[in-house]
């Protein structure tokens, strides 16, 4: 009777734990794992959104206005001179959402190349240099994603 016991709750436990494991009687972790592929969505639909108030460039989509987006405030450390939003840092880097342009002409592929190619300290407008990819390690990719947000930031997004 004891050995039976002890088999039942034995088979209990590895019923919960499997119903545990496989998702059911957790609607607290299904929702969280709801929730986090909403999240790992949104930049793409912000970027389609984007896309919907700003006409993009020939050859610029919108999942890279979303990349861009991630290493501008990431691996690019876009955000740390030209601030989260890209509204400048006084004496670091210039304000990106104004449309107006001192190394550039304002089209993605100018913006480009000054992401590529950097700016002198002696030519910029803050006195501060600007490396070559901002000094990041960023990919000639990541570079061009990071352009087509840039472009979104000051053509109304």
């Amino acid at each position: 009777m004891f050995r039976m016991r002890g088999l039942m709750m034995l088979g209990v436990v590895l019923g919960l734990t499997i119903m545990v494991a496989c998702g059911g009687g957790e609607p607290a972790q299904q929702e969280a794992a709801s929730g986090e592929a909403a999240a790992a969505e949104a930049p793409a639909a912000q970027a389609e959104q984007q896309q919907a108030e700003v006409q993009l460039p020939e050859g610029v989509t919108p999942e890279m206005v979303a990349q861009g987006k991630e290493v501008f405030g990431g691996a690019g450390l876009c955000n740390v001179c030209h601030g989260a939003d890209g509204t400048g840092v006084p004496g670091l880097g210039a304000d990106l959402t104004d449309g107006e342009w001192s190394h550039s002409d304002g089209s993605f592929e100018g913006i480009l190349k000054t992401v590529m190619e950097g700016v002198e300290a002696g030519a910029s407008t803050v006195g501060t240099a600007m490396p070559p990819k901002g000094g990041s390690g960023i990919t000639d990719d990541q570079a061009k994603a990071t352009a087509a947000y840039v472009f979104t930031l000051a053509n109304g997004s």
